[in-house]
Protein backbone atom coordinates (compact mmCIF):
# COMPACT_ATOMS: atom_id res chain seq x y z
CA UNK A 1 0.00 0.00 0.00
CA UNK A 2 2.90 2.46 0.90
CA UNK A 3 4.52 1.88 -2.56
CA UNK A 4 1.21 2.59 -4.31
CA UNK A 5 0.73 5.30 -2.20
CA UNK A 6 4.11 7.03 -3.34
CA UNK A 7 3.62 6.01 -6.82
CA UNK A 8 -0.32 8.47 -6.59
CA UNK A 9 1.78 11.06 -5.09
CA UNK A 10 4.66 10.85 -7.84
CA UNK A 11 1.86 10.76 -11.07
CA UNK A 12 -0.02 13.41 -9.18
CA UNK A 13 3.09 16.15 -9.09
CA UNK A 14 4.36 14.85 -12.82
CA UNK A 15 0.74 15.76 -14.40
CA UNK A 16 0.74 19.32 -12.76
CA UNK A 17 1.89 20.31 -16.84
CA UNK A 18 -0.14 22.31 -19.34
CA UNK A 19 -3.43 19.87 -19.78
CA UNK A 20 -5.51 20.52 -23.51
CA UNK A 21 -9.02 21.43 -23.14
CA UNK A 22 -11.47 18.76 -22.93
CA UNK A 23 -8.88 15.69 -22.48
CA UNK A 24 -8.09 13.70 -19.70
CA UNK A 25 -4.42 14.49 -18.84
CA UNK A 26 -2.69 16.58 -16.20
CA UNK A 27 -4.13 16.76 -12.94
CA UNK A 28 -7.38 14.66 -11.56
CA UNK A 29 -9.78 15.54 -8.88
CA UNK A 30 -13.57 14.29 -8.87
CA UNK A 31 -16.09 15.35 -6.19
CA UNK A 32 -19.16 13.17 -5.65
CA UNK A 33 -22.12 12.85 -3.48
CA UNK A 34 -25.05 10.64 -3.64
CA UNK A 35 -27.65 8.68 -2.27
CA UNK A 36 -28.39 5.14 -2.65
CA UNK A 37 -28.97 2.03 -0.03
CA UNK A 38 -26.71 0.30 2.31
CA UNK A 39 -27.10 -2.61 4.34
CA UNK A 40 -24.54 -2.62 7.67
CA UNK A 41 -23.88 -5.45 10.22
CA UNK A 42 -22.57 -4.36 12.48
CA UNK A 43 -21.44 -5.54 16.79
CA UNK A 44 -22.44 -3.10 19.25
CA UNK A 45 -21.57 -5.07 22.27
CA UNK A 46 -17.86 -7.25 22.27
CA UNK A 47 -18.98 -9.11 24.83
CA UNK A 48 -21.30 -10.79 24.00
CA UNK A 49 -21.19 -10.59 19.82
CA UNK A 50 -24.75 -9.04 19.71
CA UNK A 51 -24.81 -8.07 15.77
CA UNK A 52 -27.51 -4.81 14.87
CA UNK A 53 -28.49 -4.63 11.48
CA UNK A 54 -29.62 -1.22 9.30
CA UNK A 55 -30.56 -1.95 5.97
CA UNK A 56 -32.42 1.20 3.96
CA UNK A 57 -31.77 4.92 2.49
CA UNK A 58 -27.70 6.12 3.16
CA UNK A 59 -25.76 9.18 2.34
CA UNK A 60 -23.20 8.69 0.28
CA UNK A 61 -19.53 10.80 -0.75
CA UNK A 62 -16.67 10.22 -2.91
CA UNK A 63 -13.30 12.30 -3.21
CA UNK A 64 -10.18 10.84 -5.77
CA UNK A 65 -7.17 13.20 -6.62
CA UNK A 66 -4.33 11.97 -8.88
CA UNK A 67 -3.23 12.09 -12.40
CA UNK A 68 -3.44 10.57 -16.24
CA UNK A 69 -0.73 7.38 -16.16
CA UNK A 70 -1.58 6.85 -19.99
CA UNK A 71 -4.26 8.25 -22.53
CA UNK A 72 -8.00 8.48 -21.04
CA UNK A 73 -6.73 6.03 -17.86
CA UNK A 74 -5.91 8.38 -14.23
CA UNK A 75 -4.30 6.67 -11.22
CA UNK A 76 -5.72 8.22 -7.59
CA UNK A 77 -6.12 8.29 -4.43
CA UNK A 78 -9.69 7.28 -3.21
CA UNK A 79 -11.88 8.33 -0.26
CA UNK A 80 -15.09 7.25 -0.03
CA UNK A 81 -18.07 6.68 2.59
CA UNK A 82 -21.62 5.82 2.95
CA UNK A 83 -23.94 6.87 6.56
CA UNK A 84 -27.22 5.26 6.76
CA UNK A 85 -30.21 7.80 7.55
CA UNK A 86 -31.46 5.98 10.50
CA UNK A 87 -29.75 5.85 13.54
CA UNK A 88 -29.87 2.74 16.05
CA UNK A 89 -30.64 2.48 19.86
CA UNK A 90 -28.22 1.21 22.74
CA UNK A 91 -28.82 1.63 25.90
CA UNK A 92 -31.49 4.19 25.60
CA UNK A 93 -29.01 6.42 23.36
CA UNK A 94 -29.36 7.31 20.05
CA UNK A 95 -25.86 6.35 18.18
CA UNK A 96 -24.80 6.86 14.17
CA UNK A 97 -22.92 4.40 12.13
CA UNK A 98 -20.82 4.71 8.96
CA UNK A 99 -18.01 2.94 6.65
CA UNK A 100 -15.53 4.66 4.97
CA UNK A 101 -12.75 3.22 2.68
CA UNK A 102 -9.00 4.60 1.69
CA UNK A 103 -7.38 3.42 -1.13
CA UNK A 104 -5.60 3.36 -4.58
CA UNK A 105 -7.65 3.04 -7.93
CA UNK A 106 -8.33 4.17 -11.13
CA UNK A 107 -10.92 5.56 -13.74
CA UNK A 108 -10.63 4.86 -17.46
CA UNK A 109 -12.76 7.12 -20.10
CA UNK A 110 -14.09 5.77 -23.32
CA UNK A 111 -16.16 7.51 -26.00
CA UNK A 112 -18.46 10.07 -25.27
CA UNK A 113 -16.88 10.87 -21.88
CA UNK A 114 -18.27 7.30 -20.02
CA UNK A 115 -16.32 6.41 -17.54
CA UNK A 116 -15.68 3.08 -15.34
CA UNK A 117 -13.92 3.06 -12.10
CA UNK A 118 -12.63 0.87 -9.46
CA UNK A 119 -10.59 1.03 -6.30
CA UNK A 120 -8.67 -1.49 -3.78
CA UNK A 121 -8.43 -0.37 0.02
CA UNK A 122 -8.52 -0.72 3.88
CA UNK A 123 -12.43 -0.03 5.23
CA UNK A 124 -13.02 1.40 8.89
CA UNK A 125 -15.96 1.21 10.78
CA UNK A 126 -17.03 3.97 12.89
CA UNK A 127 -20.20 4.26 15.73
CA UNK A 128 -20.90 6.87 17.76
CA UNK A 129 -22.73 9.79 17.92
CA UNK A 130 -20.41 12.45 15.90
CA UNK A 131 -19.61 10.46 12.75
CA UNK A 132 -16.38 12.01 10.71
CA UNK A 133 -15.26 10.25 7.40
CA UNK A 134 -12.34 7.36 8.46
CA UNK A 135 -11.32 7.96 12.49
CA UNK A 136 -8.90 5.60 13.32
CA UNK A 137 -9.93 4.92 16.77
CA UNK A 138 -13.60 3.99 17.51
CA UNK A 139 -15.54 4.13 20.89
CA UNK A 140 -18.60 3.38 21.86
CA UNK A 141 -19.24 3.25 26.02
CA UNK A 142 -15.61 3.54 26.27
CA UNK A 143 -15.16 -0.02 24.74
CA UNK A 144 -15.90 -0.28 21.29
CA UNK A 145 -13.25 0.07 18.75
CA UNK A 146 -12.94 -0.59 14.84
CA UNK A 147 -9.63 -2.16 13.22
CA UNK A 148 -8.83 -1.36 9.72
CA UNK A 149 -10.58 -4.36 7.14
CA UNK A 150 -10.64 -4.84 3.01
CA UNK A 151 -12.94 -2.95 0.55
CA UNK A 152 -13.75 -2.03 -3.10
CA UNK A 153 -15.36 -0.07 -5.02
CA UNK A 154 -16.78 0.24 -8.53
CA UNK A 155 -18.70 2.62 -10.45
CA UNK A 156 -19.88 3.56 -13.83
CA UNK A 157 -21.46 7.01 -15.39
CA UNK A 158 -20.44 9.45 -18.06
CA UNK A 159 -19.94 13.35 -17.85
CA UNK A 160 -20.13 16.25 -19.99
CA UNK A 161 -17.55 19.06 -20.09
CA UNK A 162 -18.98 22.48 -18.96
CA UNK A 163 -15.44 24.52 -19.51
CA UNK A 164 -12.08 23.68 -20.83
CA UNK A 165 -11.56 21.24 -17.77
CA UNK A 166 -14.52 21.10 -15.27
CA UNK A 167 -16.72 18.43 -15.98
CA UNK A 168 -20.28 17.65 -14.25
CA UNK A 169 -21.84 14.22 -14.47
CA UNK A 170 -23.48 11.45 -12.44
CA UNK A 171 -22.43 7.60 -11.36
CA UNK A 172 -24.12 4.86 -9.93
CA UNK A 173 -21.30 3.01 -7.36
CA UNK A 174 -21.04 0.26 -5.62
CA UNK A 175 -19.21 0.27 -2.15
CA UNK A 176 -18.16 -2.69 -0.08
CA UNK A 177 -16.31 -3.38 2.92
CA UNK A 178 -15.61 -5.09 6.00
CA UNK A 179 -13.59 -5.03 9.28
CA UNK A 180 -12.64 -7.06 12.67
CA UNK A 181 -13.08 -5.74 16.14
CA UNK A 182 -10.87 -6.19 18.99
CA UNK A 183 -12.42 -9.43 19.46
CA UNK A 184 -12.28 -10.63 16.04
CA UNK A 185 -16.52 -9.85 15.41
CA UNK A 186 -17.38 -9.10 11.94
CA UNK A 187 -18.33 -5.45 10.96
CA UNK A 188 -19.77 -5.45 7.15
CA UNK A 189 -21.42 -3.04 5.22
CA UNK A 190 -22.45 -2.99 1.09
CA UNK A 191 -24.18 -0.26 -0.78
CA UNK A 192 -25.65 1.07 -3.73
CA UNK A 193 -25.67 4.52 -4.45
CA UNK A 194 -26.62 7.33 -7.72
CA UNK A 195 -24.22 10.01 -7.55
CA UNK A 196 -23.52 13.69 -8.93
CA UNK A 197 -19.85 14.35 -10.24
CA UNK A 198 -18.02 17.13 -10.74
CA UNK A 199 -14.44 16.59 -11.85
CA UNK A 200 -11.30 18.57 -12.97
CA UNK A 201 -8.78 17.23 -15.72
Amino acid sequence: MKKLLILVAMATSLCFAQSEPHTHDGFFLSIAMGFGYQNIDFVTNDYDDNTTNLSGTATDIDVKIGGRIANNLLLHMTLAGTTPTDSYSDDGDEYKTNMSLLGIGATYYFMYNFLATATLGISQFRFGDDISTFDATVKINNDRFSQSGFGFQLGLGKEWWVSDNWGIGATAALLYGFAYNLEDARDGSLSISARLTATWN
